[in-house]
């Protein structure tokens, strides 16, 4: 067994072994490990409350100690919040004590997107607000997020968490659009599932996850319609260009349809004329011809024989 000593909302005294403490923000600490074997973790209600009568809990339920130090066992994943009370219950300190454990896939509390990343982030313009997020583990329902940070050269950038603690929006007020993008944004997450801690981070620059918005299609022929670059989309359009993909599929499918007769082109252009004469599905999406990162969504028009209607 090994054995660590903590002080809360001070310092470390002693590590063992093969763990370590990490104080992730004031009154929240990771035990990191790189196995689920037992520990032993001492805690300092606070050298202010020296002398005095001391009653501990762990996750709400009485612990037979009443000292300012005690020592407990953590097993595994089973450690917990431990608050020091005295006796007539008024909170003294706490410590939310966590299990990162390092050597271990990544995983169990978020799961992978599409492009492999557990966190995906998305720029709507290049006004320096973009949008993060992540998918929760769906088994995993005692979810929290313990810690965010967004930082570019060395300066903190304002993020706020989603009300449904499942992305952030963020907001860089440094940003220039008209100059040369030259350093990183680090992006960095700490979540949890009851007391197991998963640590991610997003390294990216916001010209390679601008992602326009839809684009507003208008039929003004028979065959041939017209679009606009969206309303969110950065301007002037002569700096800040959109190149289209303009895609006809048959009208049973999506603008994802890769099989046959299927019509496809990119342009600079925002008016297409369809040669196509039995009934289709005009698709169209933008993207930034300088950078050619990310395509935005479809926008879909339904083209049919003898009526038609419209989806954006």
């Amino acid at each position: 067994m090994n054995k660590i000593v903590l002080v809360i909302l001070q310092a470390v005294l002693q590590l063992a072994g093969s763990t370590s403490l990490r104080f992730i923000k004031p009154n929240v600490v990771a035990l990191e490990v790189s196995d689920l074997s037992s520990f032993e973790v001492s805690l300092h209600c606070g050298d202010q409350y020296k002398g005095e009568q001391i009653c501990w809990e762990r996750d709400g339920e009485s612990i037979s100690e009443t000292r300012n130090h005690i020592t407990v066992t953590i097993d595994g994943l089973r450690v917990g919040n431990f608050t020091c009370h005295r006796p007539n219950r008024d909170l003294l300190n706490y410590t939310l004590l966590l299990v990162h454990p390092v050597e271990f896939p990544k995983g169990g509390v978020l799961i992978q997107s599409s492009d492999t990343e557990f966190i995906s982030c998305t720029a709507r313009n290049y006004d320096g607000q973009f949008n993060c997020s992540w998918k929760w583990h769906q088994k995993r329902i005692q979810r929290a997020v313990i810690y965010f940070t967004a930082i570019r050269n060395s300066s903190l950038i304002n993020c706020t968490l989603d009300s449904d603690i499942s992305g952030l929006t963020c907001i860089d007020k440094d940003y220039c659009p008209y100059s040369e993008e030259s350093r990183s944004i680090n992006l960095t997450l700490f979540v949890r599932n009851l007391y197991r801690l998963e640590e991610h981070h997003r390294t990216f620059l916001i010209r390679d996850i601008v992602k326009p918005d839809k684009v507003s299609i208008t039929k003004i022929q028979d065959d041939v319609f017209e679009w606009h670059p969206p309303e969110t989309w950065s301007f002037p359009c002569s700096f800040f260009p959109l190149s289209y993909e303009v895609k006809v599929v048959p009208s049973s499918h999506s603008c994802d349809y890769k099989g046959s007769r299927v019509e496809k082109n990119e342009t600079n252009e925002t008016h297409y004329n369809v040669k196509l004469k039995k009934t289709y599905t005009f698709c169209v999406r933008a993207q930034d011809p300088l950078t050619k990162n990310v395509w935005g969504d479809w926008s879909h028009y339904h083209q049919r024989k003898h009526r038609h209607t419209s989806e954006k």
